[in-house]
């Protein structure tokens, strides 16, 4: 069985479509703030690049206020600037905005709307650092880790576009991937990240869509979104690793009234909630509501939307109403696209490598060197 697991190909080559210059990411931290604080955790330059002019160099004990008035930007204490204001830290330090701390510079610009943007301008491994462990508990084995920064970094690069008329690449939210800079950075996460640089997937030498989740529930589901481009490495398939002792996501309930799905999608007077349609991996597809006005038909990627991610933890789930309100009884935990991140942690205790969890949950697809 274990041999039939491995990943279609081992490539490496340039990836064409990809430049130098995007491994250098541009992270939308703050956009809109009425003001920020910069330091850093050793000496820090301040340079208005309108200029090229530095207009500090200081230790990072003190915090400087920064707020965009009079057409510029004001820091605390030394003047007022055209700006953008780039922080570069010393060598070995890292620059800090509002107490939360980050490797590579900070730029701090004024928008159209007399607001304050800070875009983290940082290589592509050291924001993966500030990544992993925000996606991935660092408690999962190296291997399983090692597959994670791998789809984490396809899936960065393959959304640089996400917010480009913002002025950055990504967020760091889950709208884009989750990153708290230095403070989310641990040993394994940084090693699993390091034992994999530069590797990324691709399907017929585009990158691939890398999409995760927390968990199937025994189950991956098919391709969701209407989205260009050929994806057969995402389809339906059995997950038998997921279903570990430590995973209370596996198996769920969740009790919701009709009263509250009435109100949320303004509807009549609820009389009964089912499973109108199923999809090829027995997720429900579409959710009907009985009501006394004329009856619903919603999809059930968005009932669980509306709902609540954290309530409705998959659309792998039975229900059935008692009376006043639906009771849903589910396994897994995400939409099921993509890996599995606790069957990824089954298979590397059960001794697979990362090129073999990758080769489960993406099919077909190559991993790749990107050489630059």
């Amino acid at each position: 069985m274990k041999n039939l697991l491995r990943i279609t190909c081992l490539l490496v080559i340039v990836l064409s479509s990809i430049t130098a210059n995007a491994f250098v990411l541009r992270v939308g931290l703050k956009d809109g703030a009425a003001e920020i604080t910069v330091s850093a955790t050793s000496y820090f330059d301040l340079i208005d690049m309108h200029t090229n002019q530095v207009i500090l160099t200081t230790y990072g004990w003190r915090n400087y206020r920064i707020e965009a008035e009079n057409g510029g930007l004001s820091v605390e204490g030394v003047g007022t600037f055209h700006g953008p204001i780039i922080l570069v830290p010393m060598s070995n330090a890292f620059g800090k905005v509002d107490n939360q701390t980050y490797r590579g510079k900070l730029e701090i610009s004024r928008t159209n709307g007399n607001r304050i943007l800070v875009v983290n301008v940082i290589d592509i491994e050291q924001y993966l650092y500030g990544v992993l462990k925000c996606e991935m508990s660092d408690n999962f084995p190296i291997e399983a880790l090692k597959a994670q920064a791998i789809i984490a970094r396809t899936f960065a690069l393959s959304n640089l576009k996400k917010h480009q008329d913002k002025g950055y690449h990504l967020c760091p939210g889950v709208c884009c991937q989750v990153y708290k800079g230095v403070s989310a950075e641990s040993k394994l996460t940084a090693m699993a990240v390091d034992q994999s640089c530069s590797f990324v997937l691709s399907y017929e030498n585009n990158l691939a869509r890398t999409y995760y989740y927390s968990c199937c529930g025994g189950k991956t589901a098919p391709f969701i979104w209407k989205e260009d481009g050929k994806t057969p490495y995402l389809q339906s398939k059995n997950c038998p690793f997921c279903k570990h002792p430590r995973n209370s996501s596996y198996s769920w309930t969740q009790r919701i009234s009709f009263y509250e799905i009435q109100k949320a999608f303004s509807t009549g007077e609820i009389t009964s909630v089912s499973i109108k349609e199923y999809d090829e991996s027995g997720r429900a597809k579409t959710i009907l509501i009985c009501h006394s006005g004329e009856n619903s038909i919603i999809n059930a990627n968005k009932f669980r939307t509306v709902m609540g991610y954290t309530r409705v933890k998959s659309t792998l789930f039975t229900l059935h109403n008692d009376g006043q309100g639906v009771v849903f009884n589910g396994t897994g935990y995400g939409h099921g696209v993509g890996l599995c991140q606790w069957g990824a942690r089954g298979m590397a205790e059960a001794g697979y490598d990362f090129k073999e969890i990758l080769g489960f949950y993406y099919p077909g697809v190559c991993l790749q060197r990107i050489v630059f």
